[in-house]
């Protein structure tokens, strides 16, 4: 049961977030080429790309890092993880997913604590544009959160399938990429 949580709610639901990650950066190329065009042709810079596609980029980062670590794609350097006995590869897996977890939530946390701050404060961008900080700094921070959420389902059903021996499960939800079978949600 916990697994299909897993497997249709947060990979799923990943896969949107990486998808509206992934249309926010094509939306930046396309403001950052209309105002180059613009600047070119026109002599004018009136899009504002430099400060849109930061705030693009922002959330289309934290929008992508649940899917990443469901799809098992993060980076690792894997030379001694490799020679390692399977029990020990899955303490290992368990402990970054643990570290992976905890570090999430203090930059979910902080995220969130930002967003407060901002609208205590009323902030806007310290440009013509005058963009509510709050808009940019929401959609880092649930991006952030979801990446969190994510983890920490991940770690619970790594934990548990560990204790049960369950060395498969733990590879196919967060060994190394390319180890094991694969699971919902993989991109390959």
């Amino acid at each position: 049961m916990y697994q299909r949580v897993v497997d249709r709610i947060a990979v799923a639901t990943s896969r949107v977030f990486a998808w509206i990650g992934g249309l926010l950066l094509f939306l930046a190329a396309i403001l950052v080429s209309a105002e180059v065009v613009l600047r070119n042709l026109a002599g004018v810079a009136v899009l504002h790309s430099f400060e849109l596609t930061n705030y693009l980029f922002a959330t289309a980062v934290a929008f992508g890092l649940a899917h990443t670590l469901a799809c098992r794609s993060h980076i690792r350097i894997d030379i001694l993880y490799a020679a390692l006995p399977a029990t020990v590869r899955a303490l290992l897996d368990l402990l970054a997913l643990t570290g992976m977890s905890a570090l999430g939530a203090l930059y979910a946390w902080q995220a969130w604590r930002t967003v407060a701050l901002s609208a205590d404060l009323g902030a806007v961008s310290n440009t013509t544009l005058a963009v509510p900080l709050v808009i940019p700094q929401g959609l880092w921070a649930l991006g952030l959160s979801w990446f969190t959420l994510v983890a920490v389902l991940l770690t619970i059903l790594v934990a548990v399938r560990l204790r049960q021996g369950d060395l498969g499960a733990v590879t196919a939800y967060a060994g190394v990429a390319g180890d094991g079978p694969g699971k919902p949600g993989d991109d390959r």
